[in-house]
């Protein structure tokens, strides 16, 4: 009742449309719906669209509220009678430019424009760490590339090839940056080579000649 409460005390006050919550949320949402649609779409059309929303959709919708709130008030306070709905509906144009002035110019530029700015630099940021991951990893070796090579290391400098289980696999995330589930899966495959399907096997030798042309680059071919 007290959530309910609240939630129609933000939507009379306007101030739910300027909420860093709403706005992130309607933000993400309206992002990837249009990017579904559009791959290219960016965060600043993103931006222009809840721009749109705030002016044709908020503001007509809380302001339609408040005087469909003002006739119900009459009517059942039972002074409609006395009130003539065509002077009454002439003075919503006043009514409408105070409100304007009042409630929706300042919180558009004090609250929801710096909000939404801000979200939108949050978005902005993690879209350039997405690319430059997937740039990274498109330069990156394979996981049986890398487990070669690992292994490799480990055999030259006398250290124990570790088990292939979730510690190991968890070990070698953290130094290697792939899928920990992949990597428990190439540990055990450089132990049982004999056993492996021909698929496994034609996996197994890419993963050899890439490690092959990483040694030959350190001349330790």
């Amino acid at each position: 009742m007290k959530d309910l409460m609240q939630q129609m005390k933000s939507l009379l006050l306007f101030d739910f449309a300027t909420q860093p919550e709403y706005i992130r949320s309607t933000f993400t949402h309206t992002h990837v719906d249009y990017q579904q649609i559009f791959p290219h779409w960016c965060p600043g059309a993103t931006r222009k669209k809840l721009i749109a929303t705030f002016w044709y959709r908020h503001i007509p919708a809380h302001f339609a509220m408040m005087i469909s709130l003002s006739f119900m008030i009459v009517f059942f306070t039972g002074g409609m009678a006395s009130v003539s709905l065509l002077p009454s509906l002439t003075l919503s144009l006043p009514a409408f430019i105070i409100l304007f002035f009042c409630t929706y110019l300042p919180f558009y530029y004090r609250d929801f424009l710096p909000t939404l700015d801000m979200v939108m630099a949050e978005k902005e940021k993690s879209v350039l760490a997405d690319e430059a991951l997937k740039k990274c990893k498109r330069s990156q070796y394979s996981i049986p590339s890398l487990t070669i090579i690992f292994y490799v290391f480990c055999k030259i400098s006398a250290v124990t090839v570790p088990a292939a289980n979730d510690p190991s696999a968890i070990l070698l995330n953290g130094l290697l940056g792939v899928d920990k589930d992949k990597l428990k899966q190439n540990l055990s495959r450089m132990q049982k080579i004999s056993r492996l399907t021909p698929k496994e096997k034609a996996e197994l030798q890419k993963g050899i000649e890439v490690a092959r042309q990483f040694f030959a680059a350190l001349d330790a071919a």
